[in-house]
C-alpha cells in the first residue's frame, strides 16, 4: 500500500467525508458577525482578567481571515494564548462556520495609551465626571458610592 502499489481498488472518499475534513467551501462573515461571536465568548471565560482584555476592545479582521487582536501587556499574552487561543479559535470556526480563520493576539507598543487606562472606581468616576460634569452634581444630589 505505502509503495504505492494496487491502487486502484481504493475508493474515493465520500462527500460527508470531505465535508468534515473542510473540503467544502467555508462561509464567508464580515466584521459585524465576528464582533458578535467574539463578545459571547468573552462572556464565556471565568476569569475577570481575561473576560476584561478579552472585552476591552474589538478584534480586527484583515484579508486571508487573519484576526488580530491587540492586547494591554505580555501576561495577557501568555495567559490568552496558552489558555483560551485554541478555545476561541475552536468556538469562532464553529460560530462563523468557517475552519480558515487564522488568529494573533499583539501586545500593544502605545504605552501612553495603557498608562492613562483608568482602573479602579475612583479612576473611572473622575474620567466619567471630565466627560460629563452634570454625574458629579448627580452623585451629591443623590448620595451615590461607588459600592
Amino acid at each position: 500500500m505505502l509503495s504505492g502499489k494496487n491502487l486502484a481498488g481504493i475508493a474515493e472518499p465520500s462527500q460527508d467525508l470531505l465535508k468534515e475534513k473542510g473540503s467544502v467551501p467555508e462561509r464567508p462573515f464580515d466584521l459585524r458577525q465576528l464582533v458578535k461571536a467574539w463578545k459571547e465568548f468573552a462572556e464565556t471565560v471565568d476569569a475577570a482578567q481575561l473576560k476584561s482584555a478579552l472585552s476591552v476592545r474589538d478584534p480586527e479582521l484583515n484579508e486571508n481571515l487573519n484576526i488580530c487582536y491587540n492586547l494591554d501587556n505580555e501576561v495577557q499574552y501568555q495567559r490568552i494564548t496558552q489558555d483560551l487561543k485554541p478555545k476561541l479559535l475552536a468556538f469562532l470556526s464553529r460560530e462563523l462556520h468557517n475552519e480558515q480563520i487564522n488568529l494573533e493576539f499583539i501586545v500593544s507598543e502605545n504605552i501612553q495609551e495603557i498608562n492613562n487606562k483608568p482602573y479602579t472606581n475612583q479612576e473611572k468616576f473622575n474620567v466619567l465626571l471630565s466627560k460629563y460634569p452634570i454625574v458629579g452634581t448627580m452623585r451629591q444630589r443623590f448620595g451615590l458610592d461607588f459600592e
